[in-house]
């Protein structure tokens, strides 16, 4: 071979290579691995049969997987609400839309499962769900009370049957940005001895526990407006507020004709998890007034632990006018406790309108229970002699004793006693020895205790 022969022979070669190697880059498609793979098969994983396989039947056709097959059975928590509203306003059509459906699904969702506790849940359904109740058309909400970062308003529903109404709560607090959120939904009181079936409302059994204070605060003052003594008295601590505390005040508030404030009727001015101070605001034809409930937690449980009424005392003195009976449903007794008093014109003996009225409660809560027992001491200012004034202080009482009689009070219920002019209240004279008529006219009275 010649030098020109070996040139052509070795630039075919080379020619037929550059054309194997551009047809092999231009038909073949490189493999995409992905990070930390190789094209090695993994000893886990079988190499692909090549084999040739059958047509594919429903027979043969692989069986799908179940989606959860394998996996634990979770229970999906209540669907969270929104992250606040921007008003009241707009809370308030959010509740009335749901409610107005009867859909307690859709009110879970709304409040979110922290705001309505499992333990409440059934009794609220029963409400919500119940076909006799709506939503009250002339007032769905009213607002209940007002804190300093919260406020209650009370969902009212009422039915065609006027005596069956029923009610829940709904607590709105305000969060970081101005929103407004459900932070709560509570019954007004629980039920004892009810089912969760059997709606809230008048009749019904209550019982203090497990009641938040703000709720027994409205359970208490509507106890007092409607003079029911027993539920008020149930209310409270035993201890720490009297009977006739509990009486005196339902007297005062049935003499001045008070009611409960439609709107915001309670202010929350303090509020631990030990001790609640509460206003409780009171209207009438004649103008407002309020009185004050402290509450503490006994056996864990919220109840009334201090009243003062001081201002529906001063309303009802101011609306008396300077007449020369004085009025004070209740004095301190030296001795400790309270007692309830009843006021006499000068040398009578005789009850007046407002006496009658007050024994009429006293009368009520006698006879509901005729082992009580109450004691009445008859008193006299300083004009006339002993004798004479020992004479009219026990006919004051023996007055009072007959008026109770007549009411259906059993005679070993009252016991009476009169001490004259021995223990006065106020001064019957001045420092200057002059007369004092405003002091003597609180010592013609008749003290009345109840050793319940």
């Amino acid at each position: 071979m010649n030098k020109t022969t070996a040139i052509v022979f070795f630039g075919i070669i080379l020619l037929g290579l550059v054309i194997s190697l551009v047809t092999l880059n231009t038909c073949s498609k490189p493999v995409q691995l992905g990070e930390n793979e190789t094209n090695v098969p993994s000893p886990e994983s079988p190499e692909t049969d090549l084999r040739p396989q059958p047509p594919e039947t429903d027979q043969n056709k692989p069986k799908a997987k179940p989606k959860d097959q394998g996996k634990k059975s979770i229970v999906e928590p209540d669907p969270k609400p929104e992250l606040g509203f921007a008003s009241t306003e707009a809370v308030l059509k959010a509740l009335g839309q749901v409610l107005g459906k009867k859909d307690f699904e859709a009110l879970k969702a709304l409040v979110g499962a922290e705001a309505l506790p499992q333990s409440i849940r059934p009794k609220v359904r029963s409400i919500v769900q119940n076909p006799d109740f709506n939503l009250s058309a002339s007032k769905p909400f009213t607002e209940i009370s007002k804190s300093a970062d919260s406020a209650r308003w009370a969902l009212n529903f009422d039915s065609d049957d006027v005596e069956k109404v029923a009610e829940l709560y709904a607590d709105l607090a305000e969060i970081e940005g101005g929103k407004i959120v459900i932070s709560g939904i509570r019954l007004p009181m629980e039920i004892a001895d009810v089912g969760p079936s059997t709606p809230l409302g008048p009749g019904n059994k209550i019982s203090s526990d497990h009641s938040d204070a703000l709720a027994i605060v409205h359970a208490f003052a509507l106890a007092v407006v409607q003079r029911d003594f027993e539920t008020a008295r149930a209310l409270s601590d035993l201890e720490s507020v009297t009977d006739e505390r509990v009486a005196a005040l339902i007297i005062a508030i049935e003499e001045g004709n008070f009611t409960l404030k439609e709107d915001r009727p309670f202010v929350v001015t303090l509020a631990r998890e030990d001790i609640t101070w509460v206003l409780s605001r009171l209207q009438s034809d004649s103008g407002a007034s309020e009185f004050a409930v402290e509450l503490g937690q006994f056996d864990g449980n919220w109840k009334v632990s201090g009243l003062t009424f001081s201002k529906v005392l001063s309303a009802l003195a101011q609306a008396a006018g300077g007449g020369g009976v004085a009025y004070s449903p209740i004095v301190e007794d030296p001795a400790g406790g309270d007692s309830l008093v009843l006021y006499f014109e000068f040398d009578e003996n005789t009850l007046t309108s407002r006496g009658n009225r007050q024994l009429a409660i006293l009368a009520g809560i006698l006879t509901q229970r005729e082992n009580r027992v109450i004691r009445i001491n008859g008193h006299a200012d300083a004009l006339g002699s002993d004798s004479y004034n020992a004479k009219l202080s026990n006919q004051r009482a023996d007055a009072i004793r007959e008026a109770l009689i007549s009411m259906g009070v059993l005679p070993d219920q009252v016991v009476t006693e009169g001490f004259g002019e021995s223990k006065p209240r106020r001064p019957n004279v001045n420092p200057d020895g002059s007369d004092n008529p405003a002091g003597r006219s609180k010592n013609r009275r008749a003290e009345v205790y109840l050793d319940f």
